[in-house]
């Protein structure tokens, strides 16, 4: 097709713009340059029109690579879900739209949708494999007192003199947790301290932030110091699962508690070998499950109680 070419010393018209009938150049421009050509011929696909669903296809695909980012992330992979969902919905709307319209499918529409599904599945596998760590944790912790509460009367039906030796407790076990201040090692990659637990820290946690809201029982605030001692990059707020254990015989996490501190775990940066921290965790715990309770601390995801380092709460 042919479009109109102004010349270079007359003013640039819009794009697209043709003359119309009648239409005659200003006398102030000057005349043209000999032998200017008015008329160029143009290939047709120089004006096709975008194809319909480009933004939509971007928008879902950069959704879709933030979600699977944050897919396996705990407490951020409920915005991953959400991210995922929205990509997919938008992915399928550009589909749709372009096959309608007659354009051929874009690849990064299917990727975005592929990208988005897999984030969709990746959430829904972490929160199930969490829900059955804490299920086992809470599981073994029941087996355990059940254990211990009978084996007094198993042994006090036999005779004194076939009674079985005393077990002697290991420091940092539930039996002889660790006083407030003391280092020890959980896992292999981190050197921790409880440097201290406020039992009583609700009105401090509940002021800190207006979106904090009052807990269920009480807020119980954890001062910790962690040093990480691994050969590559540690980030204590994924590696590590502080959690009270109550009289009541539960435990408590930091998911219990789900309010913003100033100087809360996800405060922290990556640390490298050597690199130390100090945070603060909360846990909301029904009051009359507080005192004489124990603190533990081992890496997340773990399911061997054995694995875990107590301390208690002075």
């Amino acid at each position: 097709m042919k479009v109109y070419n102004s010349p270079d010393n007359w003013p640039r018209p819009p794009l697209g713009w043709q003359p119309h009938e009648g239409w005659h150049p200003d006398p102030a421009w000057g005349p043209a340059p000999p032998g200017h050509n008015f008329w160029i011929e143009v290939p047709e696909t120089a004006f096709a029109p975008e194809p319909q669903g480009k933004t939509l296809t971007t928008t879902a695909f950069v959704l879709a690579a933030v979600a699977i980012v944050l897919c396996w992330i705990p407490i951020l992979n409920i915005l991953g879900f959400l991210l995922g969902l929205s990509a997919v919905v938008m992915a399928i709307i550009a589909l749709t739209t372009t096959r309608r319209t007659g354009f051929p499918v874009r690849g990064m529409t299917i990727a975005a949708l592929a990208i988005g599904g897999v984030s969709l599945i990746g959430v829904i596998t972490f929160q199930m494999a969490y829900s059955s760590s804490s299920n086992e944790r809470h599981n073994a912790s029941a087996s355990s007192a059940v254990t211990q509460s009978a084996v007094p009367s198993a042994t006090s039906a036999q005779p004194p003199t076939s009674s079985p030796e005393a077990v002697v407790a290991v420091e940092g076990s539930a039996e002889k947790p660790h006083s407030l201040g003391t280092a020890a090692i959980v896992g292999s990659d981190y050197q921790v301290q409880v440097l201290s637990v406020k039992l009583n820290a609700t009105d401090e946690v509940v002021a800190n932030n207006m979106f904090n809201k009052s807990p269920k029982g009480r807020y119980v605030l954890v001062d910790l110091a962690v040093t990480y001692a691994g050969a590559k990059e540690g980030n204590p707020w994924i590696d590590l699962s502080p959690t009270f254990v109550g009289t009541d015989a539960r435990q408590y996490d930091a998911s219990s508690c789900g309010a913003s501190l100033d100087n809360g775990a996800m405060q922290v940066p990556t640390l490298e070998k050597g690199g130390r921290a100090e945070y603060q965790v909360c846990m909301d715990v029904p009051t009359g499950a507080i005192e004489g309770g124990k603190i533990f601390i081992q890496k997340s995801f773990s399911t061997n109680s054995k694995s875990r380092i107590y301390w208690g709460l002075s």
